[in-house]
């Protein structure tokens, strides 16, 4: 439903613009970081839009692009290449719009001259913002239907008088008297055939002007009001202009594109935003703000917003939330794994820093509770970090992070070896990274910390006989020598299955807690005890997939606009997994497009198989397509290159190897092997995962959204603690922290009594 009670009419000033006290009140860091950041990821922003109106099964807006029949703002040579959004979201339930050409429903789609359009605007005669006009879908089937009815605007202007009034008086579109109408459309027709800028009743081909005197041209039309003019310049003419608008205006603040005196001061245009937003996005762009602006709200942040974490208000809001209890920071923190966990804890992560840009971005966003400035994207080793926590955080009670470890892992070796023979893993600066991290704990000395590494930190490096662990340990104990306080360490290289994570992944996971926070009823080594103390039983690709949108090869996008119905696993409803969204975000699955690949995932594997199977245990027709090495029958090696996943069985490690290919994670037909419906089977869904579901089974949220190109999702994905190993082990951690701070609170109580009884 509109609402409509929210709308200005036109008389009114811009001052009635509907912004958020807390936008208003933003501080300007926080401001300039967040509109940056927002321009850069304004596709997306359009994505989430469109998928949402679809998956509401909102009045979708119109001006389709096949709407919009002019070219001179951006010389298209094949509208191919400017497509509606709305065909280019996928719809689980494929249910198409009625009533257009295009599946976005618009009546003019396929128009041939913007003279549909700016008559159906005409018609409408709105009280409201001209964006409302996305909207008057009966003025434009009206319009569509007189032009099929007469041919064209020449017919009509020359048809007798009477034949047009009956022609209303039966089709009328509007509530306005047929007579009226019959005025308007006719008064208008006149008015374009007079110009002297198009030929004939035409809006076609009209002379180059300057967009200031185009849309004054335009607003002397009958029916034309100047805010509507700049509005048909986008719309109608393809011109790459930003009509200011109240309702849309009110969206941009709450997103934070605009101040609220920008949005206030404007003279008809933004051209701020027209000159930092491309031509090719800035129509889709208004299009979707638009319908969500009218068709849902300005700023509503409750949990059927989809697009609340990219919006400013929503980030200030967050950030002015008080709290009382521990703090955290994360190093290398990577798109934010360890830091979701852990927010589902006493913990609040205020600082966080990663040297990769797309990672930071997705960090940016999913934690809209630390401001941009404290969520830092550079290289540890050129800033002194330490000096900007205790700026911005004081004194963290935790610290966590995960140094790069690439070049500690069995494929980050394989790779660099294959091209460097005399590569050494000691001499790789990765392989130091921890020592930044020892730096920040010595000048910090937090109460707590956590570091999580690959199996590779255990093992000792070539002949050399040094283990990094070893070296990191000895760096724990320079702590203690020369710092107030030492730390008891201890680590253990942890299967994450056993903590109820559907993969098998093996991380060394180190806890250390401060020496002075001890008890003698507390150790660590309980801590490793207790960790998935309470798992039952073992997860599995099926309980970690399910309600995803099951797609064919090439299917998908940045957003899916649904989920499949049916109840959550056990494994989504006790990890909270399907998180507050009603979308598929990063789900988005390869073409696969070679022929050999298409063989073995369709007719050579069966779920379990890897490569190595199909050369030695397959016919001997599929055996040339392994055109790799996997060793002997006798001496299997780089088997799982190829390699089908078993959906009643948990995954093989996710790895950021995936931006590469998935022919190791293959994933079988559901309706073939699992719901056993050969009406719904189609081999085409033997694919590569996508990133979403090696989110879940890394444990992410739903609504944790991924940002940056597609091969990035799978690399953040891959790199990143899950997102259950933290929360875990922050609910550990606060037991002992919070167990400390109350007995410090008691001791220092029964000092100040018995110095009272003493006097």
């Amino acid at each position: 439903m509109r609402n409509g009670s929210l709308m200005p009419s036109r008389d009114e000033p811009r001052d009635f613009l509907s912004i958020p006290s807390v936008v208003r009140d933003a501080p300007a860091t926080e401001q300039i970081f967040h509109r940056q950041f927002v321009l850069e990821h304004l596709e997306f922003i359009a994505d989430v839009l469109t998928a949402e109106q679809i998956h509401h099964q909102r009045d979708l807006p119109s001006c389709c692009p096949t709407a919009t029949p002019e070219s001179l703002a951006r010389r298209r040579t094949n509208d191919d290449s400017y497509p509606c959004q709305y065909t280019t979201i996928h719809d689980p339930s494929g249910e198409p719009c009625p009533g257009a050409i295009c599946n976005c429903g618009d009546p003019l789609a396929g128009s041939d001259d913007p003279l549909d359009t700016v008559a159906a605007a005409a018609l409408a005669r709105s009280d409201k913002p001209p964006s409302s006009l996305y909207f008057a879908k009966k003025e434009r089937q009206f319009i569509d239907n007189l032009r099929e009815e007469f041919g064209s605007w020449k017919n009509v202007a020359s048809s007798d008088r009477d034949v047009i009034h009956d022609y209303i008086g039966q089709n009328n579109p509007t509530d306005h008297l047929d007579e009226s109408v019959t005025e308007m459309l006719l008064e208008l027709l006149e008015s374009v055939e007079d110009l002297k800028y198009t030929d004939e009743v035409t809006l076609c081909n009209f002379s180059t002007l300057s967009y200031s005197r185009f849309q004054e041209v335009l607003s002397e039309l009958p029916g034309i009001s100047e805010e509507t003019a700049c509005w048909l310049l986008l719309t109608a003419f393809d011109k790459p202009v930003w009509p200011a608008d109240t309702q849309v205006d009110s969206l941009l603040c709450s997103l934070g594109l605009l101040t609220p005196g920008e949005a206030e001061n404007s003279s008809g245009r933004h051209e701020i935003l027209e000159n930092k937003i491309t031509d090719r996005l800035l129509p889709m762009l208004h299009r979707a703000l638009a319908g969500h602006a009218w068709e849902g709200s300005t700023d509503q942040c409750g949990d059927n917003c989809e697009i609340k974490k990219f919006l400013l208000s929503h980030r200030l809001r967050a950030q002015q939330q008080d709290w009382d209890g521990l703090t955290a920071i994360d190093l290398f923190a990577g798109a934010g794994g360890l830091s979701c966990g852990l927010a589902h804890t006493e913990f609040d992560v205020q600082w966080a820093i990663d040297y990769n840009s797309h990672a930071t971005a997705t960090y940016r966003l999913n934690h809209p509770k630390i401001p941009h400035e404290n969520v830092v994207c550079d290289d540890i080793r050129e800033i002194d970090a330490a000096e900007k926590i205790q700026k911005a955080v004081g004194e963290p009670d935790l610290v966590v992070g995960g140094p790069p470890c690439q070049s500690l892992s069995v494929a980050g070796y394989r790779s660099r070896l294959a091209t460097d023979d005399e590569y050494s893993v000691l001499d790789d600066e990765r392989t130091s990274l921890y020592k930044e991290y020892l730096e920040i704990i010595q000048e910090l000395q937090p109460r707590a910390l956590i570091m999580e590494n690959v199996e590779g930190i255990m093992t000792k490096v070539g002949d050399t006989g040094v283990r990094v662990i070893d070296r990191v340990l000895e760096g724990f104990d320079a702590i203690g020598e020369t710092a107030e306080y030492g730390y008891e360490i201890q680590y253990q290289l942890v299967d994450l299955s056993t903590i109820g994570l559907p993969q098998s992944r093996s991380r060394v996971i180190l806890l250390g807690i401060r020496e002075d926070i001890l008890s003698d009823d507390s150790s660590i080594e309980r801590l490793f005890e207790e960790l998935g103390a309470n798992q039952l039983e073992q997860q599995t690709v099926r309980q970690a997939l399910a309600g995803l949108p099951k797609l064919l090869r090439g299917e998908g996008g940045r957003v899916v606009a649904g989920k499949q119905p049916g109840r959550p696993s056990d494994y989504m409803s006790n990890n909270g997994i399907s998180g507050d969204t009603y979308l598929s975000f990063n789900h988005r699955a390869r073409e696969h497009p070679m022929s050999k690949d298409q063989r073995l995932f369709d007719e050579a594997l069966d779920p379990g198989d890897t490569g190595w199977d199909v050369k030695y245990k397959k016919s001997d027709e599929y055996a040339d397509l392994i055109e790799y090495d996997v060793g002997s029958e006798e001496n299997p090696r780089f088997k799982d290159k190829y390699r089908m996943l078993e959906w009643d069985e948990p995954a093989p490690t996710v790895v950021a190897h995936l931006a590469k290919d998935a022919n190791s994670f293959v994933l079988p037909d559901y309706y073939e092997h699992v719901q056993d419906d050969g009406s719904k089977a189609d081999k085409r869904r033997n694919r590569g995962i996508t990133p979403r579901e090696a989110a879940r089974l890394q444990s992410f949220p739903d609504d944790w959204i991924f940002l940056g190109p597609f091969t990035s999702w799978f690399r953040q994905i891959g790199n990143a603690v899950p997102p259950m190993a933290g929360r875990q082990i922050g609910d550990l951690l606060a037991d002992i922290l919070t167990g400390y701070s109350e007995l410090s609170i008691k001791g220092e109580a029964s000092m100040s009594e018995s110095v009272i009884s003493d006097d």
